[in-house]
Formats: structure tokens, C-alpha cells, sequence
């Protein structure tokens, strides 16, 4: 990492902004507005959470004196947990660049003033992760492994009680789930094999998981709390600072520890993101989200004939429509930052209202709800 000293407040403040840009119905969406937007913004990248996470902080947010959180290049560089653009067809790491990015092609100029200590970016070398970039990767991380495996168990949906014993037939179901799951996005399956993530689910289930299913229980309670205490201690503890070359500060994190947390994700990963009860949910999201890109991009041209109506944008983003440029390209990432910041809530009303399924009084329908 290029940091020699380490900030607490610009860790904890790149902690707080990284998800800021997830779209409402998280990947789901990330995925169709990626798809919608690539065709008319071309190299600049498609749409993706993180991106949009750094162009919130530095150019969307409005304060005062301005565009953008005026944030200190510590505190930019630790949002970074991409610090590249897309690349497409990217040949390192199995399409990493082309999957996950960091920036957007016309925030460059904020890119290039926190990463101003960093070697440039190049097409055949991946850059390196800042040191608080890497700590905020990691409490992300983490904190989705456990306290989402949590969740889950508590609501019925992870069978954490039957995966220490490795002849109980869930431990089988879990194999084929994740051998499904690597068969179906092979680029995106992390650096270990079925079997060596298994052995790690039941040593985590037999060390630390709970003797059955939630009830609910004073008991069950009770073991809950100690599974996310102590292991959110134990993951606490293989995660260290040391110091390396030319007085360097870098992140060491315990293979095992790093095995564990990555088994626990795929939990969730199996059992709840790819469960077939919610692909029906989630092919009616996706509807949603390409509808609405489809609606506004339409809107935001010149040609009436051709579905344009600035009218139906709020007036920030009809005001950018206004001053800026006709070309395919701003109106494609106008139409992606507004779609990205309405919650899912807005964005099923919103639907709603524009497919005519919405009955309003005419006050209401009146208002002007920007």
C-alpha cells in the first residue's frame, strides 16, 4: 500500500460511503443498468455500485460551495476497492476489470487526484488497493459473512445447526449448491475448491454455530449472540498491519480466517441469492429497472416523437439534461444516477405511475414530487 500512516477517521468515513451507490434491489439492478447504459456510454463503463459510490462522494452529492464532499484523497482512495476503470475483455484475473471498477471514464479527474501517488493505471498490471481501502474491504466483508449468515439462520433460510456433521445429507445438498454455483458464474467463484469451503462451514457450524433450529428460545438467543461476537473477534484478529519494504504499511490477512469469512458469504451466496424461490422476485425487479431506464432514456432525447419528455424527470436531472450535451451517452449516465438513488419503494411506485397503474387524486397527481 502507499500509505505509511493510517487515519481513523478517513477509514471510518470510506466505511460508511462505500455502499452509497448501490441501486435500489442491490446486483439485481447493478446488473440491467450495467446491460442498459453500456450501450450508449460505451468505454466510459456501463453502470457499477462502487463507481457510482465514488461519483456520488465527488461529484453528485451538493453542498454549499458546491459539487461534490470535497473528501481528502485518504479518505477517496479508502472508496476504492477498484482502483481501475472497465476494461473490456480485461485478460488479468479472470475478466476482474470487466466485472468490477472503481470509476467511470468521465470522473477520471477525481480518480486521478486520489490515486495522484500511485503508479498510473496500465492495461496488463492490476493496481494495488490503498491501505484503508483494503481495511474497509475487509469490515465489509466480514460483516456480511457473519451477520448476514446470522440473519438468514434466524429467519429459516441457512441451516446453520446441520452443516457440522459432514454425514448429515444438508452438508451433501450445500455441495451440489455450490457446485451449481460455480458452474454458473466460474469467473466470479473465489480462489478455493468446493470441498476446501465446505470444511470450512463445518468447522465455523461445529466450533461456533448453534445445536438447532431457531426458536426463538432464551437459549438459541444466547447462541447467536456468542456465534457473532466471537467470531467477528476471531476475524478481527486475523486481520493484520505489518510493516514491509521501504517502511510500508501492509494488510496481512490469515489464510484460514480469509477461508472462513469466504465459505460464510457463499452461505448466503447459495442458500438465499440463488434461491429458486426468489428468481421470480427478482425477473419482476429486473423488469422494473430496465423499464425505467428505458422510460427515461426514451424522455430524455429531443424528438417528442420519439418518446422524449423531459417533463417526467425531477428538476436537478431535467436541469443537467438542459445544459448539457444531446449525445446518447450523458443522457444514458443522467438517467443511471437517478434511477440508482431512488429507494425500492420509489422505484416500484415510480413503475407504477409511469405504466398507468397507479390511480392519484388530482392534487396529488399535480404536485411536483422532485
Amino acid at each position: 500500500m502507499m500509505a505509511e500512516s493510517l487515519d481513523p477517521d478517513a477509514v471510518e468515513a470510506s466505511c460508511l460511503a462505500h455502499d452509497l451507490g448501490h441501486p435500489p434491489f442491490g446486483h439485481i439492478a447493478e446488473e440491467v443498468l450495467d446491460a442498459s447504459a453500456r450501450e450508449h456510454v460505451g468505454k466510459a463503463g456501463g453502470f457499477e455500485g462502487n463507481a457510482q459510490s465514488f461519483r456520488i462522494v465527488t461529484r453528485l452529492a451538493q453542498r454549499a460551495s458546491g459539487s461534490g464532499l470535497n473528501l481528502t484523497r485518504q479518505t477517496l482512495d479508502g472508496l476504492l476497492k477498484y482502483p481501475w476503470r472497465w476494461r473490456f475483455e480485461d485478460p488479468l484475473h479472470k475478466h476482474k476489470r470487466e466485472r468490477k471498477w472503481g470509476y467511470y471514464l468521465e470522473d477520471e479527474k477525481a480518480f486521478d487526484f486520489a490515486r495522484e501517488f500511485y503508479e498510473p493505471e496500465s492495461d496488463d498490471v492490476l493496481p494495488e488497493l490503498g491501505l484503508e481501502a483494503h481495511i474497509m474491504e475487509w469490515a465489509d466483508d466480514l460483516t456480511y459473512a457473519v451477520h448476514d449468515v446470522d440473519d438468514f439462520f434466524r429467519a429459516g433460510l441457512i441451516p446453520l445447526h446441520r452443516l457440522a456433521a459432514e454425514d448429515d445429507d444438508e452438508v451433501k445438498r450445500l455441495s451440489k449448491l455450490m457446485e451449481a454455483a460455480k458452474d454458473a458464474s466460474p469467473k466470479a467463484w473465489p480462489g478455493w475448491s468446493v470441498q476446501e469451503l465446505l470444511d470450512a462451514v463445518r468447522s465455523v457450524a461445529e466450533d461456533w454455530g448453534p445445536t438447532g433450529a431457531y426458536l426463538s428460545t432464551m437459549d438459541l438467543r444466547r447462541d447467536m449472540r456468542r456465534f457473532g461476537s466471537e467470531l467477528i473477534t476471531r476475524y478481527f484478529g486475523g486481520f493484520m498491519l505489518e510493516n514491509a519494504d521501504a517502511g510500508k504499511v501492509r494488510v496481512k490477512i490469515d489464510d484460514t480466517i480469509l477461508r472462513e469469512v469466504e465459505a460464510l458469504k457463499m452461505l448466503v451466496h447459495v442458500y438465499v441469492i440463488r434461491r429458486p424461490g426468489l428468481a421470480v422476485v427478482q425477473h419482476g425487479q429486473k423488469r422494473v429497472v430496465a423499464d425505467l431506464f428505458d422510460f427515461y432514456f426514451k424522455a430524455s432525447g429531443t424528438d417528442p416523437g420519439k418518446g422524449a419528455d423531459r417533463r417526467i424527470f425531477p428538476p436537478g436531472a431535467r436541469e443537467l439534461l438542459d445544459a448539457g450535451s444531446d449525445e446518447a451517452a450523458p443522457r444514458a449516465r443522467i438517467v443511471t444516477d437517478l434511477i440508482a438513488g431512488l429507494t425500492e419503494t420509489a422505484a416500484l411506485e415510480l413503475h407504477q405511475r409511469l405504466v398507468g397503474g397507479w390511480t392519484a387524486p388530482t392534487l396529488d397527481a399535480m404536485a411536483d414530487r422532485a
